[in-house]
């Protein structure tokens, strides 16, 4: 007997392409009745040496808002087509590892991303990094899209 879905984990980034893994998620949990959960991890930068400065807690709680903004409109997709969609903002340096740790404490079982095409090497260099890191060290499969 196939394994059907039940929890499904979007790491989203605010991209085009996090929303199209959002969308492939939502068709994965229409046909499998499952349940969805965004994720997006937040950097608190330092901007001062290793400390934060009332600027850099300013930024961050700006972005968190605009995640919030994000995250709401996603759910919102998810309830008119009446799957249980739920979000979740974190704050970590390396997005792979706290995605790989919520997939890990709350038994999802299907990683759903999207590949980013980013033109600096560096950003090519570090989000590769984080799908394959996520491909590699995830507890359950997951769909690179």
């Amino acid at each position: 007997m196939m394994k059907t879905f039940e929890h499904i984990l979007v790491p989203h980034n605010g991209t085009k392409n996090s929303e199209t893994a959002f969308k492939k998620a939502l068709a994965l949990a229409s046909l499998n009745n499952a349940k969805i959960t965004v994720i997006t991890c937040l950097e608190e930068r330092n901007t001062f040496g290793f400390f934060k400065t009332k600027t850099s807690k300013q930024e961050f709680e700006k972005e968190r808002k605009i995640v919030e903004k994000q995250h709401s409109k996603l759910e919102k997709i998810a309830k008119e087509y009446n799957i249980s969609c739920s979000s979740k903002i974190t704050k970590n340096e390396l997005a792979s590892t706290r995605i790989l740790e919520f997939a890990k404490q709350h038994k999802v079982d299907l990683i759903v991303i999207k590949q980013t095409k980013i033109s600096s090497r560096y950003e090519k260099q570090y989000h590769h990094s984080t799908v394959e890191n996520i491909f590699r060290n995830a507890s359950c499969p997951v769909l690179i899209l």
